[in-house]
């Protein structure tokens, strides 16, 4: 939708003509600057609106000249201006700022500015002309603070998102069964980024990125405002889930112009910042009902509900899953696409809306023979209640704001309960048994384990090379074994793992070092007591798991990347 409407007539003159009295001028006679953000990096786009600050001679230093009109006039108040040598149309002219166009055609490189005064006499400065500056107008035509904006969900009426003193006012964020409400943003140095494809009328919409609060947004339109020299717009969807969050940040950036050695040119140049105040509740968190058994197919698309990391702010969009569970019930839980980083986050539903954090994985659906083969996530767990609880299919922190398709698929009663002294001889890896995305085939084992506990797993079997993963049951990985248990056999205990980290449930899992392997095999479990000598020092030293040779895939993750508790516990969704 592109707007045509009236009530830019009288919006973005006050902001594009306004002067600006705040703006610092560099040490050259004339500074030129981008006349919406007001940059101090001093680029501007050709074919954008620029403001010059300096000292000029006008016809009459106590008026300020306007343009009366379009055409835009070369000459005002007795001034012209000419960039590269070509004279630039002008909007606006003071004693201390100029408010011009750069010509369409100047070339992507530092160019000169030249004000000539009206007594004749010039003065001249320089500035960095980029394929694309992005700028946003403010509603009080500083650069910052409520946008200089209209929202619209048909077209044809329009509401400003600030009021008379420009100031922000509430701004609808629609409804998920009623019309789209568009935010149209103002701004100039879009234009000229790269068309993908120049006739589907959406202008260069496929090379600008909206981002609010951080969260990418649809945009249906991006280029040239109808009817306005220099001036740009941008038609961007508002969100549903963006209800009740009250003042936002916005922010533009181009994301399709690269590095360039013409230091002229800006790499993926991002706008200054401006604000909208976002009225309504706080939706509920959106759910579809998931059973055990059920595989879903879904998508993570833009309009999704978002979740933003309480450390570092970033974003990612998520589906929620909900279920009733019992307690001590087993799961196994698996999310795959091959279009974004998947993780899985497990919360228990609380009985006043609250969501409380339990386990979450990232590359456990996706690791075989010792290293990481695709982004797959694969949680094991044990339910701690009778309750209903919530999984959020969702990306990793290395992939925020990821977007995709997917398929989940929810297992119950997968996990076998064992305890300490427990000798499974007649244990066997079969077709039926968990498969995870790589092809690899698990059994997995739950026991409780106590703080200090020293003991000893052993998987051994004639017929696959065995591999062990311990983990705890928040998805929290504590180790792995290929072969410490001789020739093809694994084997987890001191002073690899020198005892249990904490008091809790873990998780075993029993499954050969390749994929689609089958086969029969032995697994034990001892709590060790009585150790003497060496076997004893090995077991209390409380130095970090030893990495096996040629096995260190999941310990290297770990060790980059940190525990899951620590990376995805920090997640709060965005309501």
């Amino acid at each position: 939708m592109k707007s045509k409407n009236r009530l830019v007539q009288s919006l973005i003159p006050a902001a594009v003509l306004a002067t600006v009295c705040c703006f610092a001028a560099a040490a050259q006679t004339v500074t030129t600057v981008n006349a919406a953000s007001f940059s101090p990096d001093q680029t501007v786009g050709a074919g954008s609106i620029a403001a010059a600050f300096g000292t000029f001679k006008t016809q009459d230093d106590t008026k300020v000249f306007t343009a009366p009109g379009l055409p835009l006039p070369k000459t005002l108040g007795g001034v012209k201006v000419t960039v590269n040598g070509v004279d630039a149309e002008l909007f606006f002219v003071s004693k201390n700022q100029i408010n011009y166009v750069i010509p369409a055609g100047t070339p992507v490189q530092t160019v000169q500015v030249i004000v000539t005064n009206s007594d004749n006499t010039t003065v001249s400065g320089t500035v960095k002309v980029a394929a694309a500056a992005p700028g946003i107008f403010s509603a009080k035509a500083t650069g910052s603070g409520a946008a200089a904006a209209l929202t619209t969900t048909d077209g044809v009426t329009y509401k400003t998102v600030f009021d008379s003193n420009g100031n922000e006012v509430d701004v609808d964020a629609g409804t998920s069964n009623g019309p789209t409400n568009i935010l149209v943003l103002y701004g100039t140095s879009i234009r000229n980024a790269p068309a993908a494809s120049p006739s589907d009328g959406n202008g260069v919409a496929e090379s600008v990125k909206v981002t609010i609060q951080g969260v990418p947004c649809a945009i249906d339109y991006a280029g040239p405002a109808p009817g306005y020299v220099g001036l740009d717009q941008i038609n961007v969807r508002l969100s549903p889930e963006m209800a009740g969050l009250g003042s936002v940040t916005i922010k533009v950036s181009i994301t399709s112009i690269d590095t360039d050695p013409d230091p002229a040119k800006v790499a993926n140049p991002t706008s200054n910042t401006v604000t909208i105040k976002i009225g309504g509740s706080l939706p509920p968190i959106q759910t579809t009902r998931i059973n055990a058994g059920d595989t879903i197919n879904g998508a993570l698309t833009i309009n999704d509900q978002i979740e933003k990391d309480a450390n570092t702010g970033a974003t990612y969009f998520f589906d929620a899953y909900r279920f009733t569970g019992s307690a001590n019930q087993t799961l196994a839980i698996d999310l795959r696409s091959a279009q974004f980083d998947a993780t899985i986050i497990l919360y228990r539903l609380g009985g006043d809306g609250s969501i409380n954090y339990l386990a979450s994985d990232d590359i456990s659906g996706g690791y075989s023979n010792g290293q990481k083969v695709n982004n797959n996530a694969m949680l094991l767990t044990v339910l701690p209640e009778n309750s209903d609880y919530l999984i959020f299919a969702t990306t990793a922190d290395s992939d925020p704001d990821g977007l995709g398709n997917y398929s989940i698929k929810l297992l119950s009663n997968v996990i076998t309960p064992i305890a300490y002294g427990a000798s499974l001889t007649n244990a066997a890896i079969t077709t039926s048994d968990i498969q995870i995305s790589t092809g690899d085939y698990w059994d997995a084992y739950w026991f409780q384990g106590t703080q200090g506990d020293k003991i000893q797993i052993d998987l051994t079997s004639a017929a696959f090379n065995s591999y062990l993963i311990l983990n705890r049951n928040s998805g929290d990985f504590v180790i792995d074994d290929d072969n410490s248990g001789g020739g093809n056999n694994a084997r987890i205990a001191p002073p690899k793992l020198p005892s249990l980290p904490a008091t809790d449930k873990y998780i075993i899992v029993a499954t050969p070092y390749a994929p689609n392997v089958t086969g029969a095999y032995t697994l034990s479990l001892v709590k060790l007591t009585g150790l003497t000598g060496d076997a004893a020092q090995a077991a209390e030293s409380s130095a970090a798991p030893a990495q096996v040779p040629g096995r260190s895939g999941l310990i290297e993750f770990y060790q980059q990347h940190g525990l899951n508790s620590e990376r995805f516990a920090a997640r709060r969704v965005i309501r």
